[in-house]
């Protein structure tokens, strides 16, 4: 069977193959790139050893997709939740490797225009690359989401559904349908993945679906009137809820999957806990949170840290009476 060194990605056979002793799965080409691996100046793999992230060759595979160039394929059923790939997020050109950013899109591309194309901004960290990541190929349909966690300086790419051996696993580059988007920031969407990734949704896409967009707006609307709505009494914070309920409801229907629901979860902790009566209501959104947190953010990070603290001592929060 062949493998790829996962940390300089070298296509390795028989006795060349080096497993971590740790988890049996990640493989190496040699010692140096194992040490190097170890580290944060790979994937930190001390930090995820134990936790059964998918493996390159074992659980997907980078090959050829028909007018996309390379894409990423499930070589099992990858089920719902499943952490696909845990991948280091570069956060500079400088930083990255010559040999990694050379062997992306476009070819023939300068290293600042592969940058762009493939890197991911995010509010939490910036621009950063993710090596492996980039082979994901975007879909509306997706069936897997990706966030960066700053703090473990990583990509975590996870199943939001159950994704079929020898499925392609695809991401979106840009979300039509988060609530917490603004209709000015969606209504751009088109302008921005059109002429960077050659992305062109005719009318049959499912982001195109008006029911959907019409959807996509009533929760955005509705997740900014959360916070505006009154909390002064026990009436007060039980109506709130019932508008958590319903964005929480709205967003299993249309969100990709449990990250955008996250903070939805994390906004029916803090109402719940406001009021004495309505304190034993917290259980079930601060349950969901710490569910999401280890999902997309995993155990190693500060995100889950945090929920797990309220999630045993929810009168630890501020809004706590």
């Amino acid at each position: 069977m062949t493998r790829h060194c996962a940390y300089c990605l070298k296509s390795i056979e028989g006795d060349e193959i080096k497993k971590c002793a740790g988890c049996m799965r990640r493989t190496y080409c040699s010692r140096e790139c194992q040490v190097s691996d170890w580290t944060s100046k790979g994937q930190s793999h001390k930090i995820w050893c134990k936790d059964n992230i998918g493996e390159e060759d074992i659980d997907w595979e980078v090959k050829e997709t028909e007018g996309k160039g390379l894409g990423v394929f499930a070589k099992r059923l990858l089920p719902k939740h499943t952490k696909i790939m845990v991948d280091r997020g570069y956060r500079t050109i400088k930083e990255t490797p010559f040999e990694f950013i050379n062997s992306l899109m476009p070819h023939g591309g300068t290293l600042q225009e592969k940058w762009d194309l493939n890197s991911f901004f995010t509010k939490e960290g910036g621009d950063n690359l993710g090596i492996r990541l980039a082979r994901v190929n975007h879909d509306c349909r997706n069936n897997a989401t990706n966030k960066f966690i700053p703090d473990l300086n990583s990509f975590i790419l996870v199943a939001i559904k159950d994704i079929q051996e020898g499925e392609e696993i695809s991401i979106q580059y840009y979300f039509y349908n988060d609530f917490s988007s603004s209709k000015e920031v969606r209504d751009v969407r088109e302008s921005v993945i059109r002429p960077k990734w050659d992305i062109n949704c005719d009318s049959s896409c499912i982001c195109k679906n008006k029911e959907i967009i019409d959807s996509i707006q009533k929760g955005h609307e509705l997740d900014e009137l959360i916070f505006t709505l009154p909390i002064r009494t026990e009436d007060d914070i039980r109506e709130s809820l019932k508008k958590v309920d319903e964005l929480i409801e709205m967003g299993e229907k249309y969100a990709s999957g449990i990250m955008p629901l996250a903070r939805t979860y994390y906004d029916g902790f803090q109402i719940a806990i406001t009021n004495k009566n309505t304190f034993p209501l917290h259980k079930k959104y601060i349950e969901k949170y710490l569910e999401a947190c280890e999902v997309i953010d995993s155990k190693h990070s500060s995100n889950y840290a945090e929920a797990l603290q309220y999630y045993n001592t929810p009168h630890l929060h501020k809004n706590s009476y």
